[in-house]
């Protein structure tokens, strides 16, 4: 289980990585929502305007671009998983994924991040 809830921060890396705004709306869930801390600004968002406003509109990614997931934990058809991200448009970020598994696809629902 723990594999298919990778595969879903994966695909929300490789997403934003390729500047693919369509894959990353196919990592999150229809209503998944997004909030936290660019620096000290508060910002709050829904995953279809990240991947429209932010991901489709990205400079292409800097070749120093890392993703690291860990921390995950499964319990049923929800799990958690933290992603740390490196030189993305020119931060670090902490992100926090809350996961629901929905007809048997994992997805993310929610996203807490800070830059770092």
């Amino acid at each position: 289980m723990e594999d298919q809830v990778r595969a879903a921060v994966e695909r929300y890396v490789a997403g934003v990585s390729a500047n693919d705004a369509e894959l990353v709306k196919r990592a999150f869930t229809e209503d998944g929502r997004m909030w936290g801390y660019l620096g000290d600004k508060f910002t709050v968002m829904t995953a279809v305007d990240f991947a429209e406003q932010v991901v489709a509109t990205a400079p292409p990614a800097d070749p120093a671009y890392r993703a690291e997931i860990h921390g995950i934990e499964v319990t049923g058809d929800i799990a958690s998983a933290i992603l740390d991200e490196t030189a993305y448009l020119g931060s670090d970020f902490r992100n926090q994924f809350g996961l629901v598994r929905v007809d048997g696809v994992w997805r993310i629902a929610s996203k807490v991040f800070t830059t770092r």
